[in-house]
This record gives structure tokens, C-alpha cells and sequence, in this order.
């Protein structure tokens, strides 16, 4: 008989205990009467906490007493509503209406380092001292940027698609360069001297000892005596710059294009007094067509 007396006692306990827990529930509205979802309340200092739903509605469990919801949620002002839980059942609140805060976000500051593609002036192989913007002379310049970063290997793959005007006239696939501005053949230098040997054009120049090309449209003989009406190219090699730096390329192409590439640059001297460049190369490709290929290999050290 004892024992039927205690295990009701213990059945009575735990339902005056589980009679104990209260809940709360209500409804969240933003600024124009719209359902606010995913807005956190918080209970008491984050004793408990939960999220509206899409409708706004939310329901979080609480003891009985008084306690105090936090509403929040980014860009709003955070309401605090007072509310007392009674020992049973749910207890609701009235629409808590969110409104907009007045605080101001701390600066913020995006820095970037700008690519530049242009060149300003002309190598001195041109007898220019005048800024390009200046010169009264349609002059295109491809830079050593803009090489590295199309992957340019070869004179006859992808420069003039950079220059307004030119077209390249194909000969016996990547071995010549024959390039037409204005309606006619456009003669070749390098450094500034004319290194056109036959109507075909200069053999392609390699890119691994280019450091940029300049592009002159129609007359230059203020410049230069020995081009053409339409125009001319001027190749401008690499040249030691007093800086001890490295670089090593590895490219993978189609037509079972293999090239490697490595360009050194320093000082032979303390004083820097003697400087050296090296550039070395060398590239395997195959063609589209049968018993073709394009084997390369440059050795330019000055």
C-alpha cells in the first residue's frame, strides 16, 4: 500500500512540474505591416532564443513570471516588450511593429591596384620624345602586359588583334610575318632598323625576348626614312633594367604545344655598372595540317 502511495506522489509531482512551463508566442511586423521573417527574439539576456518564421510568427517556450523579449535583427531597432507567463498554456503578445535604425555603418575602404595597359610615351628607337597623346601620328602600342597576359608567344599568334586596322596575310604558317595596314604591306623593324629580307616578311618574331611593339600608321619618315606608306612595326627587345629579378614560364597548348621560358635579369657589377639579360626558350607544336610543325628555340642574351 505504501508503495501505491509513493508512485502517486511521484506522478503528481512531475505534473505539477510539467504544469510549470509556459509558453509564449506572437508576431513580428515590419516598418510598412508586412510579416518580418527571420527575425530573432531573444528571451531574458539570451536565456532562450528563436526566429520568426516566413509569416512573422514565432513561439518560444518560458517559465512562468515576468520576463522581457528582445526583438532584433540587421538594419532594424531592437524592441524590448515586457510580458508576465502564466503557469499554463500560451500566453500572446500583441504585433511587435519593427522600425529602422539610425546608425551608421563605419566607413569602408576598397584598394586595389590598377592594371594598366597603356604606354604613355615611345622607345627611343622612334626619335620621339613626345608623350604618344601628342604626337601627330596614329601610334599603337602593345605592351609587355598585355603580351604576358593574353599569352602571346609568337609575333604571327594573337599581337594584332590588338591594333586596330591590321591584318596578318598567313605564309607558310608561324615561320613569316606579313602584316597589311591601310590596303598595303607594312615593312618590320627591330630596335629600329628594318629587318624585312623578302616580300614574305621578317621570320616571326619570338615573344620571350619582346618587351613591347609599336604600331605607327601611314607616312613616319620623320621618324624613320625606310618604311612604307601605310605604315610600320617596330619589335622593342628586352633590355637589362638594374634590377636582380627572375621569371619562369611552363605553357600547354593545343596541337600538342609544349614551351618553356625563362628571363633573367641582374647586375654583374656592385656598382651596377654592368648589367646582363638573359632570355631563353624553347617551344614544341604540332598543326592542324599533316608534316607540320613549329619548333622553337631562342637564345638572346645581352
Amino acid at each position: 500500500m505504501k508503495k501505491i502511495f509513493m508512485i502517486f506522489g511521484l506522478m503528481s509531482g512531475s505534473l505539477a512540474v510539467y504544469a510549470q512551463s509556459g509558453k509564449i508566442s506572437g508576431k513580428v511586423l515590419n516598418q510598412d505591416g508586412t510579416p518580418a521573417a527571420q527575425v530573432t527574439i531573444t528571451l531574458d539576456n539570451a536565456k532562450a532564443e528563436t526566429t520568426t518564421d516566413e509569416n512573422g510568427m514565432f513561439l518560444i517556450q518560458a517559465e512562468p513570471g515576468s520576463h522581457k523579449l528582445v526583438v532584433h535583427a540587421v538594419g532594424v531597432k531592437a524592441r524590448t516588450v515586457g510580458i508576465e507567463v502564466n503557469e499554463s498554456g500560451t500566453t500572446t503578445v500583441a504585433d511587435i511593429q519593427l522600425g529602422k535604425t539610425q546608425t551608421q555603418l563605419d566607413e569602408v575602404i576598397v584598394g586595389a591596384n590598377r592594371q594598366s595597359y597603356t604606354a604613355d610615351k615611345t622607345s627611343n628607337s622612334l626619335r620621339l620624345q613626345t608623350p604618344v597623346l601628342e604626337v601627330p601620328q596614329n601610334i599603337q602600342i602593345v605592351t609587355g602586359k598585355v603580351l604576358a597576359d593574353q599569352q602571346i608567344i609568337s609575333m604571327s599568334d594573337g599581337v594584332i588583334r590588338n591594333v586596330s586596322g591590321a591584318n596578318r596575310q598567313e605564309h607558310w604558317g608561324d615561320m613569316y610575318t606579313n602584316i597589311s595596314m591601310r590596303g598595303s604591306q607594312i615593312q618590320a623593324f627591330r630596335n629600329g632598323f628594318n629587318v624585312v629580307n623578302s616580300y614574305w616578311g621578317p621570320l616571326t618574331e619570338d615573344m620571350s625576348i619582346v618587351d613591347h611593339i609599336e604600331f605607327v600608321k601611314g607616312p613616319a619618315g620623320f621618324m624613320l626614312a625606310n618604311g612604307d606608306p601605310a605604315g610600320l612595326y617596330n619589335v622593342v627587345t628586352k633590355k637589362p633594367t638594374g634590377q636582380t629579378k627572375g621569371e619562369a614560364s611552363f605553357v600547354m597548348g593545343s596541337y600538342d604545344l609544349y614551351r618553356a621560358s625563362v628571363d633573367l635579369d641582374g647586375k654583374l657589377s656592385k656598382n651596377g655598372k654592368l648589367l646582363y639579360r638573359l632570355n631563353l626558350a624553347g617551344q614544341n607544336k604540332g598543326s592542324f595540317r599533316a608534316n607540320e610543325f613549329n619548333d622553337r628555340y631562342t637564345f638572346a642574351p645581352v
